[in-house]
């Protein structure tokens, strides 16, 4: 039988959430071509999260890699490669993450297969699945079909709706070789061996957290590029301060320039936010930022340039200067008081 394995994504904390949209995207593909699904939990021995993963009635492999010291890229590739070339999956599933863009191409190279970034949709015809991916800057998606295998697929976080984790996930599982009558919700403990590896972990630096600004606001006005200058943020301030329980956010190039504070960072590298309404003001629309706003009730985007990415995956698109609609929505607040 075709086999779908899901790599699960976790830290310290337990399983990171982007994972049960992995299990989206392996449903769709098991659905459609038959495949069975597992997953695998890499690590130094996950009970706990393996035993959360089965629960949703997917057979669960708690492969423990011995001699690795936190997450470690060289240690993930090759317990993963001895796992994969007993397994012999077709499609890997995995996260278009800063983990999974670490050891994915490393590990499909050593697996003889290919591996396709930025994963966003799976469309079918009468050959099979064909896989979406952004291209030319964001402005246009790709369709890509692999011609060898195993495949290993990307996933863009935020393009795949996750189920709920507190019911069985529909579809099949997958027996290891020479095993006959796999149960959902079986969880299989491995172990591999790692020694000899060339990178040295030095430990994990944190970072100044984002506040509960974005989590908890109603309403944000995300500033990008097309802002033009440092000093017109005071303009987006108080375009914000019209709505209640609002706030202003950015995108990554204002925070790598250090014109506001990682905290009020939108998008996979940032803050995954969920308002009642945002609106993105100069923001061209990558699928790094597309990732963090997908939670969004209804999503209002202002861009001068007709052809920006964000329109595709906007509520409502206004087209023109950002500043003179801020004026005339202000002329309008006016005018009704």
């Amino acid at each position: 039988m075709r086999q779908i394995v899901v790599v699960v994504e976790h830290d310290a904390s337990g399983i990171l959430p982007v994972t049960h949209e992995f299990m989206a995207c392996a449903k769709i593909l098991g659905d459609q071509t038959g495949a069975s699904i597992l997953a695998v939990i890499p690590g130094k021995g996950e009970p706990a999260m393996a035993g959360e993963i089965s629960s949703l009635g997917v057979e669960t492999i708690d492969l423990a890699i011995t001699g690795m010291d936190g997450y470690n890229s060289e240690a993930w590739k090759g317990a993963l490669f001895q796992l994969f070339t007993t397994l012999a999956p077709w499609y890997i599933i995995v996260g278009h993450t800063a983990t999974g863009r670490d050891y994915a191409p490393g590990l499909g190279v050593r697996l003889g297969g290919c591996s396709i970034a930025g994963v966003n949709n799976i469309v079918f015809d009468k050959t099979g699945p064909l896989f979406s991916r952004q291209v030319l800057n964001g402005t246009q998606n790709a369709l890509v079909r692999p011609e060898t295998e195993p495949c290993i697929v990307m996933v863009q976080p935020g393009a795949f709706r996750a189920h709920g984790t507190s019911s069985p996930l529909p579809g099949r599982v997958s027996p290891l070789p020479g095993r006959v009558s796999p149960l959902p919700g079986r969880v299989i403990h491995m172990e591999v061996l790692f020694s000899g590896g060339k990178i040295q972990p030095l430990g994990i630096k944190t970072v100044a957290t984002r506040g509960e600004d974005l989590d908890r606001a109603a309403v944000i006005v995300a500033a990008g590029r097309g802002i033009g200058e440092r000093d017109n943020l005071h303009l987006l301030e108080r375009f914000a301060a019209l709505f209640p329980n609002s706030v202003v956010g950015a995108s990554r190039p204002l925070v790598d320039d250090g014109w506001m504070e990682y905290r009020f960072q939108v998008g996979i590298t940032g803050a995954r936010v969920s308002p009642k309404l945002y609106i993105a003001c100069g923001i061209s629309g990558s699928s790094q930022h597309l990732a963090g706003i997908t939670g969004s009730e209804l999503i209002v985007s202002v861009n001068s340039d007709p052809n920006a990415a964000i329109f595709n995956h906007s509520d409502i698109c206004i087209v023109g200067d950002l500043f003179g609609f801020i004026s005339a929505f202000e002329r309008l607040l006016d005018f009704q008081d």
